[in-house]
């Protein structure tokens, strides 16, 4: 189990290092090369001259080669600014004053403010949606899923398939529009948007605000899960050990929850994964739709205004969290499946 964790460990730093190197060469050199977006030129404020743009890029470091301008950007995002880097972009201030300036994740362009102040404050609302509407999706598709299964073309699985059509084809942001419309404005049952923090006092203003799109958000992976459960277990369903349990009189509930969900529910388990991982990155088009000021939110605004610092940041903290999730989702697959620890 150690070597097994050791080697997913160190796989995904590797993907780290490759994936930060993608985004300092989309980000940097790249935009360098376009003078009209560059980063010393989007920096130094509306029309400045040629001596403005060479004096900030020699104060981001923009002067320096490209190896350097890497090297620097990965030791600070693993260390923190250097002493360098806070001589020259926060002179006098102190170590506080200079972390909320520049971070691991650099400096914004348009707040003049560390990225990783902005992250930390974005990043509750996306985890708030993230973790509710995860709990809605896997609460609702698991159990319909396994019953659609055991019930092959009952009335059931004929209305699972239609939810499952009628629920995919919908793009997220019209759904969210739609229950904006109806559930929000013309019925107040909900909130119109916002987000209000979670407090262990009151955590009702969190709720009520979070229901609604963490609904919308979960309802077209609900869709797929269904999908995906109901076909796990169809399978799982057709096993030998199944019916030999079946044949010897393990009770029915027990034969298809104890010990054919368990087995069709390990490929559910790495979709999860990776789709958790991809909605902490920033629930883009659920956060847009319903005013939530998360990731999503905030790679948007910052891509409109060309804010690069905070763009890159916001990329190379999704790919983290991907990773991170990659990881993980490794781990639960060796505690459920043993035979996956051998490998």
């Amino acid at each position: 189990m150690g070597r097994f964790l050791i080697r997913r460990v160190i796989g995904g730093i590797l993907v780290i290092l490759v994936v930060t190197l993608a985004v300092f060469v989309l980000f940097g050199p790249a935009l360098r090369a376009a003078q009209d977006i560059r980063p010393a030129r989007l920096y130094a404020g509306k029309n400045p001259s040629p001596e403005q743009i060479e004096q900030v890029e020699r104060l981001l470091g923009l002067d320096r080669p490209f190896y350097v301008q890497y090297a620097y950007s990965l030791r600070r995002l693993v260390l923190g600014p250097s002493a360098d880097e806070r001589a020259r972009l926060c002179p006098g201030a102190t170590d506080a004053e200079c972390d909320e300036l520049v971070g691991r994740f650099g400096r914004s362009f348009e707040k003049q403010r560390s990225v990783d102040r902005l992250i930390a404050e974005a990043f509750p609302v996306t985890l708030s949606l993230t973790l509710l509407a995860a709990l809605i999706w896997m609460a609702v598709s698991i159990p319909i899923g396994v019953l659609a299964a055991t019930r092959p073309r009952s009335f059931l699985d004929r209305l699972t398939s239609i939810f499952v059509l009628v629920a995919q084809s919908l793009p997220v942001y019209y759904l969210g529009l739609l229950a904006l419309f109806f559930l929000a404005f013309k019925v107040p049952i909900f909130p119109l948007g916002g987000y209000e923090p979670f407090s262990w006092s009151n955590p009702w203003p969190w709720f009520s605000h979070l229901i609604l799109p963490a609904s919308v958000l979960a309802l077209q992976f609900a869709a797929l899960y269904v999908r995906l459960m109901r076909s796990q277990m169809l399978d799982v369903l057709g096993e030998d050990y199944l019916r030999t349990a079946t044949a010897k009189g393990a009770p029915r509930r027990r034969v298809v929850w104890r010990h054919g969900a368990r087995n069709a529910i390990l490929p559910i388990v790495t979709v999860f994964g990776l789709d958790l991982g991809l909605l902490l990155g920033g629930a883009v088009l659920t956060e847009v739709t319903f005013g939530l000021q998360g990731l999503g939110d905030l790679a948007v605004s910052a891509a409109f205004r060309f804010d690069v610092p905070t763009t890159a940041g916001v990329v190379l903290f999704s790919a983290i969290l991907i990773v991170v999730a990659n990881i993980v989702v490794d781990f639960v697959h060796a505690l459920l499946d043993p035979r996956i620890r051998l490998e």
